[in-house]
């Protein structure tokens, strides 16, 4: 599903640019997908509850490939707002339901491991996906969106025949253990896992005009500089995932944070494809430590994981909806760079609230560890 979402996000903006949209237009067509689908987040992990994880999102999957396959086929910019828009609402009724499933199926001990693999697979495949996209950009634009529509029905393929069955927990007394409280490290860690997706669409969005536009860069070079951030993104997932070495540490959300700091800052003042390539694969490395923490702070409590995954992905819609509306609004009024610089302020401040909540945060007593 991840390589589905690359490949729209790849194509996507270059469509615009080619329909000619301007900055705001571009940041408008963008914040208002992810506006649609914030609420989708949070109803699709709720209504998982009730009616199965399935049963959400096989549909999901299946709706954005035929989003996908009509972008393929879009001739103004009206039609790609609608489309496109379809597509993250149904991106956002897939993710939740399936990031809570993996939780239901974890046995004890397991889902720091599950959720890794997970993670990994989505980063590797988004990775790839991205990396192929700036050598395949020359076919054509809806050559991108088909491919796409393809990957959206194999994950509903793979879903449907996932055999996994939830696993109950119990306490000696019978009753679920509630797991672990992280307190202030989530807030903290879902802090930088907005940022990292204000970041996500500043790049995936908003730059490839910058690219094209402003350094003349070919839609292959743009591409290929745009998949390192997906490969920082895949790798920063395979070192959470190597060890728990950043499992309950304050120290690790802080680094991620400076890093989004240093990266955002080396953008706005670079355009060497070299250089702002190696930045956009350390910013893809500091959003995997936010992103893991956050998303594994959430799902350790083993009581409302369709709620906390809804949190987790409304917060990745309200990241993208920011960094298109914002970054949009001072690309246009100020400079194409500004929205780079706007990320590094918005990132040194979260530093600043971090400082404030630190000492909240303290280590969690598990009970027992998920």
């Amino acid at each position: 599903m991840e390589s589905g979402l690359v490949l729209l996000q790849t194509a996507m903006p270059l469509l615009a640019v080619q329909l000619g949209v301007n900055w705001m237009l571009l940041g408008t067509i963008g914040w208002i997908a992810q506006a649609f689908r914030t609420p989708i987040c949070l109803a699709s992990g709720s209504l998982s509850e009730k009616v199965g994880r399935k049963k959400i999102i096989i549909p999901s999957a299946c709706l954005c490939a035929l989003a996908l396959v009509l972008l393929g086929r879009t001739t103004t910019y009206i039609q790609l707002i609608i489309l496109y828009s379809l597509a993250m609402v149904m991106i956002g009724s897939f993710y939740p339901p399936l990031q809570a499933r993996i939780a239901d199926v974890s046995e004890q001990g397991q889902l720091r491991k599950n959720l890794g693999m997970f993670n990994i697979g989505w980063c590797v495949g988004g990775a790839v996906a991205g990396w192929t996209a700036g050598m395949l950009v020359g076919y054509g634009l809806s050559f991108l969106f088909y491919i796409g529509a393809g990957c959206c029905m194999l994950a509903a393929v793979l879903v449907f025949t996932w055999r996994g069955r939830p696993v109950v927990h119990a306490t000696e007394d019978g009753s679920e253990p509630v797991g672990e409280d992280f307190g202030s490290l989530l807030t903290i860690s879902r802090m930088g896992h907005f940022l990292g997706f204000f970041g996500y669409s500043t790049v995936r969005i908003l730059f490839p005009k910058l690219a094209v536009d402003v350094f003349h860069w070919k839609q292959s070079t743009e591409a290929l500089v745009v998949s390192l951030f997906l490969w920082g993104l895949g790798i920063g997932i395979l070192m959470m995932n190597a060890s728990p070495w950043w499992r309950g540490k304050l120290w690790a959300q802080i680094m991620a944070q400076c890093g989004m700091v240093v990266c955002a800052l080396g953008v706005a003042f670079s355009r060497s494809p070299i250089v702002l390539g190696t930045l956009f694969f350390g910013f893809g490395i500091a959003q995997s430590i936010a992103y893991t923490g956050a998303l594994y702070y959430g799902l350790s409590s083993r009581k409302g994981r369709g709620n906390n995954t809804g949190i987790h992905e409304a917060l990745v819609a309200i990241g993208c909806v920011s960094g298109c509306l914002l970054g949009g609004m001072v690309a246009q009024h100020i400079a194409p760079v500004a929205p780079f610089v706007l990320l590094a302020g918005l990132a040194a401040t979260a530093l600043v609230i971090t400082a404030v909540l630190a000492p909240k945060v303290k280590q969690p007593q598990p009970s027992p560890s998920p």
